[in-house]
């Protein structure tokens, strides 16, 4: 094999390496947390049991609001408030199956409760249920189609259940017009708040091969907060994937400058070093 051929074959090496890694450690682990008005104030403490519930789930003592809550014997006991609070609690306490018994409690009573279905959804998230996830995201923005967190959460739902050949790009696409949305629906919030919204976006497109659409969203990453270092590593494979290799060289050392360490950094450097040496011998321009 002669140098180009060499060289393209350790471009393709990297870039099967680089979609597995903006997979696995992009989306998944790099989703923002949704940015979620405390739900305890929307509930509305009618009395005292409602509101020393409240007071205990507020100070870190959940288990102890269930078993105080449980002990009810006033009017407020069957009530969607008391439900909710138990099914809260116990998904402080991390018994999400009792979480999730006591949220669909709560919706018999109050069919339209954003809240009720959020957790529930939330619940179904933690235990990588992401269907029952999607399902229910789709009930809260049904109930409230401005409501960011639900579309940023389903996103991430949709990410994680990707796998199915059928229907994995399908749910990839869908997650991007997710968090399309949530963009739109945060125009009004500082940019840096809004910065993993886009590198999210940069992930997804550089998972799918929009290499231009990837660097585009980690550029508008970078302007929000251009002190990220791992954002400097993902433009980085978009441009070394796009074959703008000085570029890719430049995003890989300013992210180690940062201190974003990756095990491909080096075999990326590796293959642009070879590329800048196979031009300066042959004349022949690899990159654009």
């Amino acid at each position: 094999m002669n140098a180009s051929g060499r060289i393209a074959q350790l471009i393709l090496n990297l870039a099967g390496s680089v979609c597995l890694i903006c997979f696995f450690a992009g989306p998944t682990e790099a989703q923002v947390s949704a940015v979620y008005v405390d739900p305890l104030n929307l509930i509305h403490a009618s009395d005292q049991y409602l509101s020393k519930g409240i007071e205990m789930i507020r100070f870190g003592d959940p288990e102890g609001a269930i078993q105080y809550l449980k002990k009810n014997r006033t009017i407020s006991k069957n009530t969607f408030e008391s439900e909710f609070l138990i099914g809260y609690a116990a998904k402080q306490a991390g018994n999400l199956d009792m979480a999730i018994d006591y949220f669909s409690k709560a919706t018999r009573y109050e069919s339209l409760s954003l809240p009720a279905f959020f957790e529930r959804a939330n619940c179904y998230l933690i235990r990588k249920n992401f269907g029952a996830a999607v399902s229910d995201y789709n009930r809260a923005i049904i109930i409230d189609s401005t409501f960011a967190p639900a579309y940023n959460n389903r996103a991430f739902a949709r990410i994680r259940h990707y796998g199915d050949k059928e229907t994995s790009i399908y749910l990839l696409k869908l997650a991007r017009k997710d968090l399309e949305k949530v963009i739109a629906l945060n125009q009004g919030i500082p940019a840096t708040a809004r910065f993993e919204y886009f590198f999210n976006l940069g992930l997804l497109d550089l998972y799918q091969s929009e290499y231009m659409s990837a660097k585009l969203s980690f550029d508008t990453a970078i302007a929000a907060n251009p002190g990220i270092a791992k954002i400097y590593y993902y433009r980085g494979a978009a441009n070394f994937l796009a074959r703008y290799y000085q570029r890719a060289a430049l995003d890989f050392k300013k992210a180690s400058e940062l201190g974003f360490l990756s095990a491909e950094t080096p075999e990326f450097l590796k293959v642009i070093d070879l590329i800048n040496a196979h031009e300066a011998l042959t004349g022949e321009h690899v990159g654009r």
